[in-house]
């Protein structure tokens, strides 16, 4: 059957952006809406992508709508997205220059590593325009993160309540010494969100992209809720049964209060723009736990590129 395509034109941050939107899914206001944003100029960005996909359709047991925005990837990476019936899709055609570049000039490249934290954010600005204005959840995620439990979702909405308006897997205190929900992963009341009239934009180096959200709901006497995550408890490893085989695995785990861990984190060693690994966990490692040992052989022997393995 023949996608249907609608075209968007959204004005954000003064500048326009043509949207090429596919809509399969349509869920009840109170289900949540997870925007994941990419841009994939390799096969590493596509592997990175479809573990994750293949992550929330195999752990996620309640209503949700997944929305990837993707920022001008080329046209010939998509083609796989067109195939999958499990998310709404957001096609941005329009590179994301931050109005400093544009001042200065249009750059005679398109190289998002320049100014990604901005490019995130006109993704995920991008897609709370194109939700449903009335659903109670959003849930910001970063291509690289994998929810590796089936009450993940419910865990974290179950923490927004009249105090707390934000709950996250991560809370950073590098920018602020409170700390920030990190936008790898968190989940905002949407409603505060636009009565509020937040948003996801940067003010470098102060704040990142997403920061505000935090401090702002801060500021409005609210609360947020992060999740026990071993990036800055690494003692928590300790806790993990020695059978399991995210004991040892260095990425970011989440825990809920029971002490399951809910989600992952691949994050820093690996650079998703050109899949080169520095440091930590391999995307060969990583893919190879995600099919080999959390959601089995993945259906589609495509979806690692045969770049993992043992």
């Amino acid at each position: 059957m023949p996608l249907s395509t609608e075209l968007v034109e959204l004005i954000i941050d003064g500048r326009g952006y043509a949207v090429e939107v596919i809509r399969r899914k349509n869920e009840r206001p109170d289900a949540p809406r997870l925007i994941i944003i990419s841009h994939m100029i390799n096969d590493a960005g596509r592997d990175i992508l479809r573990a994750c996909l293949d992550g929330v359709r195999h752990f996620t047991k309640d209503p949700h709508e997944v929305w990837v925005v993707d920022n001008n990837s080329p046209r010939e990476n998509l083609n796989w997205l067109f195939e999958r019936d499990d998310i709404n899709l957001a096609l941005n055609r329009v590179e994301p220059f931050p109005p400093d570049v544009l001042e200065s000039g249009f750059p005679n490249t398109d190289d998002q590593k320049q100014w990604g934290s901005y490019a995130n954010a006109i993704g995920l600005e991008i897609g709370i325009r194109l939700i449903d204005q009335h659903c109670r959840y959003v849930m910001t995620m970063h291509m690289d993160t994998f929810p590796c439990n089936s009450n993940w979702l419910s865990f974290l909405s179950s923490k927004i309540d009249g105090r707390v308006k934000a709950a996250g897997v991560r809370l950073d205190r590098a920018r602020d010494t409170e700390g920030v929900l990190h936008v790898l992963g968190y989940m905002v009341d949407f409603q505060m969100f636009r009565k509020m009239k937040l948003d996801f934009f940067p003010e470098l180096p102060r704040m990142d992209v997403g920061d505000k959200v935090t401090i702002l709901l801060r500021e409005a006497g609210y609360e947020v809720f992060s999740c026990r995550n071993t990036l800055w408890k690494p003692e928590l490893d300790n806790q993990i049964p020695n059978t399991s085989p995210l004991k040892g695995f260095k990425v970011d785990r989440a825990f809920d209060e029971e002490g399951n861990i809910i989600f992952l984190h691949l994050g820093r060693g690996v650079r998703k723009s050109t899949g080169d690994h520095t440091s930590g966990v391999s995307l060969s490692a990583w893919l190879d736990l995600i099919y080999n040992s959390l959601i089995g052989p993945a259906s589609n022997p495509a979806a690692v590129s045969g770049i993992s393995g043992n």
